[in-house]
């Protein structure tokens, strides 16, 4: 039996399979029928391979099985060429591989996609389980996207972890404490001649862990977009980067720490200013907001207003004596600015009234680190009487804020933070 014919049974053999799985009634007979054709498709897939190997052939789905026992090994490709033009070429061949029974296709499919196995060095799942990596260039423009499109993460600070690494550690300077003149521990003097020298102290770091957590999106693509690649690779890149950057934002502003970023809100850095003693319910006036830049501690080139869709009426007429402290800037900032530093409406602020209506925040003070781009397995059964196929996307990253409270200066009874809130009213 020559090499074709047999891949013509076993799809035969597949396809009867795929069929006796799918009854309603599945009983014990059809179970043994099952099994049997298994058995034979198993046969026969050895048969196929005894073939290549005496033709001198190389199986693609063999040289799948060799990258997945690979483990950490990788296989560098110097100037590889592009394989696919858009993801959804790429998904349309992961769903050949998993699902096709067009042998032909099916290894054709496999071939292409070996090429990004190789580059990757990364293994891949059991076919009939899904689990391919989306090719890296993909891979990090799906990622790359998410944070720039991110209110919050866009203006974080970023740390890529190696490929050894499943944390990321540094050393914070324990300086937040300023009221005895040192920073981080340490105290300078003058020197008086013959007068022999004082210790300056021992400097203080406190090291802090950040460990990596996965963010996974999980995406239904019905098989009549499919047959569209380029409609399908759009709309799934365009639902990735609005979910992965509002989830992100999300945990980013009040996160619990447990599994996902710690957010802003549920750290002990911001500080919170109170109201004025008359002031109305549901309002913010500049006494507010004057009192707010008093206790920011940050580097103020980064820092913005961000506030609530509900806050933007209260900034238009507010005023210091006869002088405005709203500035109109349709062009560059069209929510206007408060004493230059401009307005920034975000959901994930409280509506009007409530603590952190309003925010004024300088994001480079969290840190948010993240590996590589983002994996992707594919499975047709989960959807299988909606016609639709399941993408999932995994990236790992996680955040916390850079330090774990506000600052006390050497003079004045107020602590300094780069992230403020008012007083709920």
């Amino acid at each position: 039996m020559d090499l074709m014919t047999l891949r013509e049974t076993l799809a035969d053999k597949v396809t009867l399979a795929r069929a006796l799985q799918m009854k309603t009634d599945f009983g014990p007979e059809d179970q043994k029928a099952f099994d049997g054709l298994m058995n034979d498709a198993r046969k026969i897939e050895s048969r196929i391979q005894a073939v290549m190997r005496l033709d001198g052939l190389s199986d693609p789905q063999d040289a799948l099985f060799v990258a997945g026992s690979a483990g950490e090994a990788s296989i560098s490709i110097v100037n590889q060429p592009r394989v696919y033009k858009d993801l959804g070429e790429q998904m349309l061949d992961v769903m050949a591989m998993t699902t096709g029974t067009d042998m032909r296709a099916k290894s054709a499919a496999a071939e292409r996609y070996q090429q990004i196995v190789n580059a990757a060095g990364g293994n891949t799942s059991t076919p009939s389980e899904g689990g391919y990596l989306v090719e890296t260039d993909k891979a990090a423009d799906i990622a790359t996207t998410a944070i720039q499109t991110g209110v919050f993460s866009s203006r974080c600070s970023i740390q890529p972890i190696g490929p050894n690494a499943d944390s990321y550690s540094y050393l914070a300077a324990d300086d937040r404490d300023r009221s005895d003149g040192k920073i981080n521990g340490v105290q300078v003097y003058r020197k008086g001649e013959a007068d022999l020298m004082s210790s300056s102290g021992k400097a203080k770091l406190k090291e802090r862990e950040l460990r990596l957590e996965d963010l996974y999106g999980l995406v239904y693509v019905t098989n009549r977009m499919l047959r569209d690649a380029p409609a399908m690779a759009a709309y799934t890149k365009r639902v990735l980067r609005e979910q992965l950057a509002f989830k992100l934002d999300y945990e980013i502003f009040q996160g619990s720490g447990a599994g996902e970023c710690l957010g802003i809100t549920n750290s002990a850095l911001p500080i919170t200013v109170a109201k004025e003693g008359a002031q109305a319910n549901d309002t913010i006036v500049a006494e507010n907001v004057v009192k707010m830049m008093a206790r920011f501690k940050g580097n103020i080139r980064n820092a913005a207003w961000f506030v609530n869709q509900d806050c933007l009426p209260q900034f238009p007429l507010m005023k210091v004596g006869d002088q405005p402290v709203f500035t109109p800037d349709f062009r560059g900032n069209p929510f206007g600015a408060l004493f230059s530093l401009p307005i920034v409406p975000v959901e994930f602020c409280e509506t009007l009234g409530d603590l952190g209506d309003i925010v004024l925040a300088d994001w480079s003070q969290y840190l948010l680190i993240q590996k590589g781009g983002v994996e992707e397995a594919e499975s047709i059964h989960v959807k299988f009487l909606t016609d639709e196929t399941a993408f999932r996307f995994i990236m790992r990253n996680n955040g916390q804020p850079l330090h774990d409270k506000p600052i006390t200066p050497l003079k004045g009874s107020n602590t300094l933070s780069p992230f403020v809130m008012l007083e709920a009213r």
